[in-house]
């Protein structure tokens, strides 16, 4: 490896972003199965997520093993098939998490309670699902036959893989930025103070970040797709992909830590003492309406229409749950 190889760089990124989202998952596995004690699909599709982004930083380290991070010049010949397939393995690492963590995403914004979002939330997962599965085809069988994507050698063609990048790195930041933003719409209809609007809206955007990993590295790609030195101008573009998707993950959890903290630090985010509750006023079709979970001291109790809710207290879903009691008419006496 040369003195002034980009590669330990981007194994440094790579080995550090994977341990701080282990910290990450171990945090969201705490807090749904010891503190929610319900595990949803949204939390099974950001296991799977954590598991291809560790499967990505380690074909990333074994990549940089092989060469990158180094000028194409001072590569070694024996290692450039291992490199080509290690850099194919990444790709569609890359491309299966983005989707795991979109879907994940979406389907918590499912659990909610507000039926507009829902039913974006469905649309947008369906989008995700086709986005991810098609790119993830394109890049696995992008040549024909397959081996050619790391054995040069191998007679046969390949798609053009410029346009496929480029293409990828638009759409990803268009649905990273659609998904993210999805709900806003029900933040803003809360008559709740704005700096409450603002603590929601940054605990449930908080993958919007993920989006300016997107777009420094789309700037990386012309140069990546062009330059004839390209196992070092890869560099950039690979460890921003790891920042990327770590970001999303943690985008993700984030929303899961405040049941943590309600639990063990409630006064942190003001949450009622032992033996105090949020109180629901209205009518009951107001309240089965909100279909939210309430808490009770330590005690979780929920809510009539979907038990699956539970997570939903974490959040923002008590919060929309006591806004609409709020607008809705006091029974007759």
């Amino acid at each position: 490896m040369a003195s002034d190889s980009k590669g330990p760089t981007v194994s440094g990124v790579a080995v550090s972003f994977a341990i701080w989202t282990f910290i990450i998952i171990c945090l969201r596995l705490f807090s749904r199965v010891f503190v929610i004690q319900r595990m949803g699909i949204d939390d099974y599709l950001i296991v799977v997520a954590c598991l291809t982004s560790w499967a990505f930083s380690a074909v990333t380290v074994v990549s940089v093993e092989k060469g990158m991070g180094d000028h194409l010049e001072e590569m070694d010949p024996n290692n450039m098939e291992t490199y080509a397939l290690a850099v194919w393995l990444s790709s569609l690492f890359y491309l299966s998490t983005l989707g795991f963590i979109k879907s994940s995403v979406c389907l918590f914004y499912t659990r909610l309670g507000d039926r507009i979002l829902t039913r974006l939330s469905i649309i947008m997962l369906c989008v995700i699902i086709a986005q991810a599965s098609s790119f993830v085809l394109t890049a696995a069988f992008q040549c024909r036959p397959i081996e050619k994507a790391w054995n040069v050698a191998e007679p046969g063609k390949c798609v053009n893989i410029n346009i496929f990048y480029l293409a990828n790195a638009a759409l990803n930041i268009l649905t990273d930025v659609l998904t993210y933003s999805l709900p806003l719409q029900v933040i803003w209809k809360l008559q709740v103070p704005m700096k409450q609007k603002a603590a929601l809206a940054f605990i449930l955007c908080v993958g919007l970040f993920a989006c300016i990993s997107s777009i420094i590295r789309i700037t990386y790609i012309p140069a990546m797709l062009s330059d004839p030195d390209a196992t070092w101008v890869i560099s950039e573009p690979m460890y921003w992909s790891v920042i990327e998707i770590n970001v999303g993950i943690f985008a993700a959890c984030m929303p899961s830590f405040k049941a943590i903290a309600s639990r063990f630090q409630p006064r942190l985010i003001g949450e009622y003492s032992s033996g105090r509750g949020y109180a629901y006023s209205g009518n009951s079709d107001a309240k089965k309406d909100a279909g939210f979970a309430k808490i009770r001291g330590n005690n979780m109790q929920m809510g009539p229409l979907r038990p699956d809710r539970g997570e939903v207290d974490s959040v923002i879903g008590t919060q929309i749950g006591r806004d609409r009691s709020y607008r809705s008419p006091s029974p007759s006496p």
